[in-house]
């Protein structure tokens, strides 16, 4: 298991709106089945470090396909062999009740 951070910023061409541009990227991730979650600048999802590899070519496709001239794609991934690697892992202790 491994979880990814993946920020998506198309711009030029016929992408009039960047936040209905990144929108129907969230779906495509949404799309995917993976656990997933929206932050302020960019969308964390956990799953197999190579599909998330794949999403994240996908995601970059499919800001060129809405007609993007320019895509700023920004990809991490973090997989650990000795801990169980999930969004909950990482954020459960830092988020207010």
């Amino acid at each position: 298991m491994a979880v990814c951070d993946i920020t998506i910023v198309p711009s030029g061409g016929s992408i009039s709106n960047v936040y209905t541009a990144v929108d129907k990227i969230i779906e495509l991730i949404k799309k995917s089945g993976l656990k997933y979650e929206v932050g302020a600048m960019s969308t964390a999802v956990e799953g197999d470090p190579e599909v998330l590899f794949e999403l994240a070519k996908a995601c970059h496709k499919k800001a060129l396909e809405l007609g993007a001239d320019d895509v700023l794609t920004t990809f991490r991934i973090h997989e650990s062999r000795q801990y169980d690697d999930t969004i909950q892992g990482k954020t459960a202790k830092h988020k207010g009740s």
